[in-house]
C-alpha cells in the first residue's frame, strides 16, 4: 500500500516489498489471519504477483499459509527473539572486531552524523525515520565483517525490528537508554578499540532483546541472549585486528 492509499503496482518484488515493510513495521499485527483476496484488492494488484510475494516472505519465515487462501503473519515469540538477538549479538560482536581497526576519520564523521540524525528524529517521536538511521547506523559499525556476513545481519536486524518497534513505541525512555548506548558504541570506535566496542554492541543489542522478552513473556529465562553476552564479554580483553588492518593515524587520542 503507497502512502497516499493507492496501487503500488503489480510485480512481485514491489509487492513483496510493501507486504514486509507493514509486517516488520507491525501495520500487520503479529499472528494476525488476512485473506490473499483482500490483500489483492488493498494492494490493488492481480492475485499472480501477490501469490509469489507471499511464497517469498514465507520463505523469509514472516508469513505461514494457512487454509482457503488465508495468510498469517508470524507471530511474536519468546524462540524468535532469543534467536535472533543470540545470532546477533555474537555476530555483530565479531564484525565490529573486524571494522574497527580499519576505520577513519570519515567513519567517525558518519558514526557522529547518525546519533545525531537519530536524536533529532527521537525528540520528534518520528519513529520510521528513527528507525532508517538506525539501521544505517548498526550497518556502518558492522560493514568489515564481510559481503555474506553483511546480508544475513541485515535480514536478522530487519526481522528484529518488529520487536524494537514495539519496545520504542511503548517504553518513552526507550530511544534515551538506547543513544546512550550507541554514544558508548561511537567512544569505543573513535578510540579503535575494537574489544570494548565490540562489549558495548554486545551489551546494548542484549538489554533490547531482554527488554523485548519482558513485554512479551516476563516469566522467560532468556538462557541463550545471556550465553551469547557472556560469550562476547569473556574475550573483550582480547585484542582482534581485521588480517591487513592498522590503527589509523586519525584515531582519537
Amino acid at each position: 500500500m503507497s502512502a497516499d492509499g493507492g496501487p503500488i503496482g503489480t510485480g512481485a518484488d514491489l509487492v513483496y516489498a510493501r507486504l514486509r515493510e507493514a509486517i516488520l513495521h507491525n501495520h500487520l499485527a503479529p499472528g494476525s489471519v488476512v485473506s490473499q483476496v483482500q490483500l489483492a484488492l488493498q494492494l490493488g494488484v492481480s492475485r499472480t504477483p501477490l501469490r509469489e510475494a507471499v511464497r517469498m516472505l514465507q520463505r523469509e519465515g514472516l508469513v505461514t499459509g494457512e487454509a482457503n487462501r488465508m495468510v498469517r503473519v508470524a507471530p511474536f515469540s519468546t524462540e524468535d527473539v532469543e534467536e535472533l538477538y543470540a545470532v546477533r549479538i555474537t555476530n555483530e560482536a565479531l564484525a565490529i572486531r573486524l571494522t574497527v581497526p580499519g576505520m577513519i576519520s570519515e567513519d567517525d564523521a558518519i558514526l557522529e552524523d547518525g546519533l545525531r540524525q537519530m536524536a533529532g528524529h527521537a525528540a520528534e517521536r518520528d519513529i520510521d525515520a528513527w528507525e532508517r538511521h538506525h539501521r544505517a547506523f548498526h550497518a556502518h559499525l558492522v560493514r568489515g565483517g564481510g559481503a555474506r556476513l553483511c546480508r544475513m545481519l541485515a535480514e536478522f536486524s530487519d526481522h528484529a525490528e518488529r520487536y524494537r518497534r514495539l519496545y520504542v513505541t511503548s517504553e518513552p525512555r526507550a530511544m534515551s537508554i538506547g543513544a546512550a548506548e550507541h554514544e558508548a558504541i561511537v567512544e569505543a570506535c573513535h578510540a579503535r578499540d575494537a574489544a570494548r566496542a565490540a562489549a558495548e554492541l554486545a551489551r546494548h543489542l542484549s538489554r533490547t532483546a531482554l527488554t523485548s522478552l519482558t513485554q512479551i513473556a516476563p516469566e522467560h529465562e532468556p538462557a541463550m541472549i545471556r550465553g551469547a553476552l557472556r560469550a562476547v564479554l569473556a574475550g573483550s580483553e582480547a585484542t582482534v585486528t581485521a588480517p591487513g588492518s592498522r590503527r589509523s593515524d586519525h584515531a582519537r587520542r
